[in-house]
């Protein structure tokens, strides 16, 4: 009976432990989108011109997977369950960005040094686009997509 209590107890704190995935939120939420779109790293160059595929290939090189979400006519109730996701998941908000009613946040998931998830909340007009990318970026991939884009922070 033991062995039985220790094993559920297990299971349930590696599933906890994994739910602070974007892919999970993606997957719980997906229904209620007006459109939802997930794509492997390898693919998002077709979408992209030949100028934005050299910004983005360093980051591309690193990711696995990219997931979207946009709300439209549901975007507040979707915004209170991706506010609650990310106030119990370990996502740190590493830039807010605002211009009257847009709003554009970004949060990473960090493991190691290095960052796992990135994800992008973009909100304008009662719309509401998350973007999910998994990753496997260190500080000096960063530091490279940084100086390589001529991006500075004061």
């Amino acid at each position: 009976m033991k062995k039985l209590f220790l094993l559920l107890a297990i299971v349930i704190l590696s599933s906890c432990a994994t739910r602070t995935s974007f892919n999970d939120f993606y997957q719980s939420n997906q229904k209620d989108s007006e459109f939802s779109l997930g794509l492997n790293s390898s693919l998002i160059a077709s979408f992209l011109s030949d100028e934005d595929y050299a910004d983005v290939k360093p980051l591309l090189k690193k990711a696995k997977h990219v997931r979207i979400l946009v709300f439209s006519e549901e975007s507040e109730q979707a915004q209170l369950k991706f506010n609650k996701f990310i106030k119990r998941s370990k996502f740190e908000n590493l830039i807010k960005i605002s211009d009257d009613n847009d709003k554009i946040k970004v949060f990473a998931l960090e493991n190691n040094d290095r960052i796992k998830e990135v994800v992008l909340e973009i909100s304008s007009d009662g719309d509401l686009v998350l973007l999910g990318l998994k990753t496997n970026l260190s500080q000096q991939d960063i530091d490279n997509l940084l100086s390589d884009n001529d991006i500075t922070f004061n």
